[in-house]
């Protein structure tokens, strides 16, 4: 550029020319770092907003940090209560497994006291007898082998003395009790003469302990509607601050991809420009 100016003007003008050329320089090099500065800022936005929708995470790069702690510890109470339902789903299984076990039982005690009932009176013969005592032998070991054998994940959940199990039931580590059981004795019936009186105090104690099971099952379903709400409403809330909205990054990248057009047409702009005033000096 130099020589082609020292070739064209005499050695008298070119101090002129030269200054004026840096003033030429000067002006175009301010106007140019405003395109140039708007495209890279429309290019690394357009980066930023891929990154999001690409993982589904809204605070990258150091992005909030605030917003993304207070999200992760949400989220994580949010687990700690899917958990907490979990338990007390498993619970309320227990529990209802455990009533139709005392419910069966009743039945069963309620036919022994039949059975005895039938054996106090007179008009029965010798056949009669000897089928009641086996009968009432029968019933009494089937309640005896439910109350002894019933389980749930290899744990005896029914029992002659009292059963009552813990479960977690929030995000704190707070505990609740279900009982399953006042305590069922053995009948250990040997024939229909004492069927009555035993049989009157198994259903005494078996309906005790549907009381319990009623009162665990109530409690319990509410600390599932709890646990699950809390669940769901932590989690839901910690996606609002963590995660993509697809929409508006969506939505960005098509701004921001405009926005770049436009500053890469001016700083093509300015290029032109900056040609057309250096040729008129060459």
């Amino acid at each position: 550029m130099l020589q082609l100016l020292c070739q064209k003007y005499p050695k008298s003008n070119l101090i002129f020319v030269v200054i004026n050329l840096r003033k030429l320089l000067s002006n175009l090099s301010s106007s140019y770092p405003i395109p140039l500065f708007s495209l890279k800022k429309s290019e690394r936005n357009i980066k930023e907003s891929i990154s999001r929708i690409a993982t589904g995470i809204n605070v990258l790069g150091g992005n909030d940090v605030a917003k993304h702690n207070l999200g992760t510890t949400l989220k994580a109470d949010g687990k700690s209560f899917q958990q907490a339902a979990s338990g007390i789903t498993n619970g309320l299984s227990m529990v209802s497994l455990v009533e139709q076990a005392l419910f069966e039982l009743d039945a069963l005690a309620s036919r022994l006291k039949e059975i005895g009932q039938q054996a106090t009176l007179s008009t029965n013969t010798t056949e009669d007898t000897a089928s009641l005592n086996s009968e009432a032998t029968s019933v009494s070991d089937t309640i005896d082998s439910i109350v002894s054998s019933l389980t749930f994940n290899d744990i005896n959940i029914l029992g002659t003395s009292a059963k009552q199990f813990t479960i977690g039931i929030n995000d704190a580590g707070t505990t609740a009790t279900i009982k399953t059981t006042s305590g069922i004795a053995a009948t250990n019936i040997t024939g229909a003469t004492n069927a009555n009186t035993s049989a009157s105090t198994t259903i005494g104690e078996i309906r005790q302990s549907l009381g319990a099971v009623a009162g665990s099952i109530t409690s319990f379903s509410s600390y599932l509607n709890i646990a699950e709400s809390s669940s769901a409403e932590l989690i839901a809330h910690a996606a609002k601050l963590q995660d993509t909205d697809f929409a508006i990054e969506t939505a960005k990248v098509a701004k921001n991809a405009i926005l770049k057009n436009y500053s890469l047409a001016m700083v093509a702009q300015v290029n032109d420009l900056e040609e057309s005033q250096l040729k008129i000096l060459v």
